[in-house]
């Protein structure tokens, strides 16, 4: 029965494992710098073939139970493919200005995905022609202009 088939997953480590990092600093003339590093695994990849009743019959001996047409079959055991590793960093670069002794300004620049990876975070996982084609990519490199008014 399908259903026992890869009735026990584990995932690996290496699937498990992120690292993040945070850290801001104030340098001289109230500038503000800040940066966040994030290294994930990547998606699992599946292949999930649909099998038709014109290939399963012979085999089985009789057709599909419910009328079914098709039958899912994983060709890959869940949890042993991946795709690379996403690493993204974004970068916050800020001025504050003061306005009188309880209004503040502050003036922020912020680039995010700064170098411009292209990490696939969904995929086709349909076994066929367009196997393992990304459907989700990561965000390409944006720049932004803010400002937040502090009273």
């Amino acid at each position: 029965p399908m259903e026992l088939v890869n009735c026990r997953v584990v995932t690996p480590f290496r699937a498990q494992a992120q690292v993040k990092a945070y850290g801001s600093y104030i340098l001289p003339h109230d500038v503000v710098v800040s940066a966040v590093y994030q290294n994930l695994p990547g998606p699992s990849v599946g292949a999930n073939y649909a099998a038709t009743l014109a290939q399963i019959a012979p085999s089985l001996g009789r057709n599909l139970a419910g009328g079914a047409r098709t039958a899912t079959v994983p060709l890959v055991a869940p949890q042993t493919l991946f795709e690379g590793r996403t690493g993204r960093l974004d970068l916050r670069v800020g001025k504050r200005l003061r306005m009188g002794s309880t209004r503040r300004l502050q003036l922020n620049l912020d680039a995010y995905n700064l170098l411009n990876g292209d990490s696939i975070l969904l995929g086709n996982n349909t076994y066929g022609a367009q196997w393992r084609r990304p459907n989700l990519i990561l965000d390409p490199r944006i720049v932004q202009l803010s400002a937040g008014l502090t009273f």
